[in-house]
């Protein structure tokens, strides 16, 4: 996980009203050290490492061995870039949290300005290598690029009403592409301005400089 996103995430927990929380795919469970008093962690990832106390084996392919409405939070942290299908596990992290309840996803950006550059002269993304052939099962491969208005017209299918796109502080280095990614949103204002609210307001938030300079995203979705 990149400095950014973990310092968006850290933030967004620090504030948060404390609850039950599930944390797949936990890995180190570098999480659990960010929370505050009053939380009830439950870390779970494919690879259960029996050291970490009360880890759970699950995998995010599956149904996860949990009840129905057992969650105030969920919290999937560079996670769904790696499961076969998207729509599955958000209607599994629907199911899981309670009314209320709120999912918190972090994956890399495929939006960006360097990422636009990338694809169009090699076809594919940082991040998402080309695949020969199909990865075994339990591989940890980036799989799955899904970009913000999938993501977030997918977590609306599932339940989802959404709740915030976090910003991110960008690197200095994402700079070089501040013209570009001007150009960009201008482009965008331009082609979409004689659309409805609803469409100019997703162009706007597709092309807004935190998506365009980024090379993560944090999202937070709410369940109804």
């Amino acid at each position: 996980m990149q400095k950014e996103t973990y310092n968006t995430v850290r933030a967004f927990f620090r504030d948060a009203r404390p609850g039950k929380l599930l944390d797949i795919p936990a890995g180190k469970c570098w999480l659990r050290d960010v929370l505050g008093p009053g939380w009830e962690y439950h870390p779970a990832d494919l690879y259960a490492d029996p050291g970490v106390p009360g880890l759970v084996r699950a995998d995010l392919n599956k149904p996860l061995p949990y009840d129905d409405a057992s969650f105030d939070y969920v919290a999937c942290l560079e996670g769904i870039e790696h499961v076969e299908n998207t729509h599955h596990i958000l209607r599994e992290f629907h199911r899981v949290l309670r009314p209320g309840g709120t999912l918190v996803i972090s994956t890399p950006n495929i939006l960006n300005t360097k990422n636009r550059y990338r694809f169009c002269w090699t076809g594919t993304y940082y991040g998402f290598p080309h695949i020969i052939r199909t990865p075994e099962e339990g591989t940890h491969l980036h799989i799955n690029p899904i970009n913000l208005s999938f993501l977030i017209a997918f977590a609306r299918k599932a339940g989802f009403s959404l709740g915030r796109v976090h910003d991110l502080k960008p690197k200095a280095s994402a700079y070089r592409f501040i013209f570009t990614s001007l150009y960009f949103k201008c482009f965008s204002f331009l082609k979409h301005i004689s659309k409805d609210a609803e469409t100019r307001e997703l162009a706007a938030r597709l092309t807004s400089l935190n998506i365009l300079l980024n090379d993560g995203i944090v999202v937070s979705f709410r369940k109804s």
